[in-house]
């Protein structure tokens, strides 16, 4: 029996009617006895009561003395039991015998032997205080063997300790807490059942652990985690993992996403973000794809994106914050252009969970008159950040996550020097930045060079994205969205004008920009009239359609081929309504055997003349972009002709090569960088 606050002390002594009668009878009446026999039960009772003052000292004032090695205490009791109420002395003998993890020593001629004393009990881990306290050792004075501690009750998650004190308690409202218990974790089921597609709440979840060993804390990722939202769509992301099935995921950005400061593509953030995705989802079918391009703005993938995201895909990341202009107006076209790019990928079906990651060079961050590691530069990412809150999407952000490792000089996230050995390192504002002694050393510093990780910053940022799927697989897997179930937070709300995309956040920024990206074989359709071109590969034997380089080619002066394709800024703009479009046409430039030819608008739109020269000194043969701009029109035609005219570098051959052409409103930043158009072509295709 548990002593407990209300609990009559009478209730610990044993009854029976005739002990009972005897109790209530008064003494005068016990001593007349009307010539009967006292029973040798009330006789053995008294002794024993008579005995346990003796031994314990007491009086039946006695005040409550917490026994040594007491289990299952619950904080509080002591104290409520110190108000000086007098317990009869049955009451403490029966309290002491239930406590007392050993037997009282008895003062008898003969006594009892000691039990060796008991280890003390294990309190229980990860949690306090137990539930319940174990169960209590055999009375005396029967004198048994000591038992063993008894085996910790398992610790209790938080919630159900509260909905087990709950049911245990009166409750205060008026409501069944029983009742109200089982309606909430009904809620949560349900609501972790919509998240996860199941219905159910996944019982006693495996933990999941990081398959390989972390350079983060769990405190330095959650600072990284810059924005959750309500996770909806990276939940449902991450239920299909948790449920053994495949998904697919595209990594889309800049040099930091393609890879550079890293050893490899296995070493590159994606490579280690789907390595972390195949090790802790195992699944044949996963398609991880690294679509990164170097040097490019989100303007060129807001024009390709259908080519390069299919339908249907699970995760999409964008990286294009060092590569933003740094401190633009929302209404300016770099703005609307990323925002276009997010529109686009949240109008496919399903849609895929968009992860906005901000890369942060500390080289780079120069301000207010100081040459490097300003925070709040550039401003890019806190603009950017803006679409996350507005769209509902969740951002890691390396700035957020080690800004003050970095400036600590913490081993592994140093950055007083750059690891690149082959070349020098000089800052935007001048400064030689230093590279290790010794290579050994080279893990200490984070940056590759002035802008890019090696690969252990490649590592931290694919942590920040593998500690947003654990955050989101956990709320999934205790049924929480991240606040008390037990809160009573209003029912979710299924207004209709709270369903699908909302408008652009931007004003005026249309849903349906007509851009144009067409590369490949994609690009044999723009071309609609032609004399003496031919559409054909220039490297038909390589693996490829991209290595074999497939374009409308001509040799001969004079020849010609009409593009025709739409300018205007939206399919219901009329023509000549609205700014120019910029058009990026793709051709061949080589170092041998190239040519030129003249670039004008022919019909529907209007534009000024230009040269196209295929030619150049340098020794490799790579996708080039013209860029001009022309008048918006629903049929903008443009006419190439091949010139009888040497470009900057003359060479015999006179050969011109049109691969492919993107017409867009909003700046695409391609530059003359060598490579770079291969790549865009490269991850054009799905």
């Amino acid at each position: 029996m548990r002593l407990s606050e209300g609990t009559p002390h009478k209730a610990l002594l044993p009854t029976s009617p005739e002990s009972t009668r005897l109790l209530q009878a008064s003494p005068r009446d016990v001593r007349k006895g009307s010539g009967t026999l006292l029973p040798a039960s009330f006789i053995g009772g008294a002794l024993l009561t008579l005995c346990v003052v003796f031994l314990t000292g007491s009086t039946v004032g006695v005040r409550w003395q917490r026994p040594s090695g007491l289990v299952g205490h619950t904080p509080g009791t002591e104290a409520n039991l110190k108000g000086g109420t007098p317990l009869d002395v049955a009451a403490l003998s029966a309290v002491h015998s239930l406590n007392s993890t050993q037997c009282p020593e008895p003062q008898q001629p003969e006594p009892c032997p000691m039990p060796e004393k008991a280890p003390p009990c294990p309190a229980c881990e990860a949690c306090e205080p137990c539930p319940a306290a174990p169960p209590a050792p055999a009375p005396c004075p029967a004198c048994p063997a000591q038992e063993a501690c008894p085996k910790a009750e398992p610790c209790v998650a938080p919630v159900q300790q509260a909905d087990q004190a709950a049911l245990k308690g009166d409750d205060k409202d008026g409501v069944d807490p029983k009742q109200h218990i089982e309606a909430e974790e009904k809620a949560g089921k349900q609501a972790a059942g919509g998240r996860a597609g199941t219905g159910t709440q996944a019982a006693a979840p495996a933990p999941l652990h990081m398959p390989w060993k972390p350079l983060l804390a769990a405190s330095e990722v959650q600072r990284g985690i810059g924005y959750y939202g309500s996770g909806g769509r990276l939940e449902a992301v991450v239920a299909k993992l948790l449920r053994g099935e495949a998904i697919t995921a595209y990594a889309l950005g800049g040099s930091v996403t393609k890879g550079s400061g890293a050893s490899s593509e296995e070493t590159a953030y994606p490579g280690r973000f789907f390595e972390f995705i195949r090790k802790t989802f195992p699944h044949k079918d996963h398609v991880l794809v690294n679509k990164g391009v170097g040097a490019t703005s989100s303007g060129i993938f807001s024009a390709c994106i259908e080519h390069m995201v299919p339908n249907g895909a699970d995760l999409a990341i964008i990286e294009f914050t060092m590569n933003e202009e740094n401190d633009a107006p929302y209404t300016k076209p770099q703005r609307r252009g990323y925002e276009q790019l997010v529109r686009k990928l949240l109008r496919m079906p399903g849609p895929p969970a968009i992860i906005q990651m901000h890369h942060y060079a500390w080289w780079r961050a120069h301000a207010d008159g100081v040459e490097q590691g300003i925070f709040y530069f550039p401003q890019a990412e806190a603009q950017l950040y803006v679409f996350s809150q507005y769209y509902d999407i969740p951002s890691v952000s390396l700035r957020s996550a080690i800004y003050h490792l970095m400036r600590a000089h913490v081993p592994h996230f140093d950055i007083d020097k750059v690891q690149a050995r082959h070349k020098e390192n000089i800052s935007p504002t001048g400064v030689k930045i230093p590279v290790p002694g010794k290579k050994e050393d080279e893990e200490d510093y984070f940056f590759y060079d002035r802008t890019h990780p090696g690969d252990l910053g490649h590592q931290v940022i694919a942590e920040l994205l593998a500690g947003l799927v654990f955050q989101a697989a956990e709320r999934l897997q205790v049924g929480s969205d991240g606040v008390s179930r037990g809160a009573g937070w209003a029912a979710e709300r299924t207004d209709a004008g709270l369903k699908g995309l909302p408008p652009p956040m931007i004003p005026d920024n249309e849903d349906a920009p007509s851009t144009l990206c067409a590369m490949q074989e994609d690009f044999e359709g723009i071309v609609k009239d032609w004399e003496g071109f031919e559409f054909k590969a220039e490297r038909p034997k390589e693996e490829s359609f991209v290595l074999q380089k497939w374009g409308w080619t001509s040799n001969t002066p004079g020849h010609w081929a009409e593009l025709e394709f739409d300018s205007r800024p939206t399919a219901d703009t009329e023509d000549g309504v609205g700014g120019e479009a910029s058009i990026y046409l793709t051709h061949l430039k080589s170092y041998e055997g190239m040519g030129t030819a003249s670039v004008e608008c022919v019909s529907g739109c209007k534009c000024g003349k230009t040269l196209l020269d295929g030619t150049w000194e340098t020794q490799s043969s790579l996708m080039q972009n013209l860029i001009f701009k022309v008048s918006p029109a629903a049929k903008c035609r443009v006419r190439v002709t091949v010139l009888d005219k040497p470009g900057k570098v003359p060479q015999k051959g006179g050969k011109v090569k049109l691969m492919g052409i993107m017409a867009s409103h909003f700046p695409l930043r391609v530059t003359a960088q060598e490579g770079q158009t291969e790549v865009v072509f490269s991850r054009v295709g799905l």
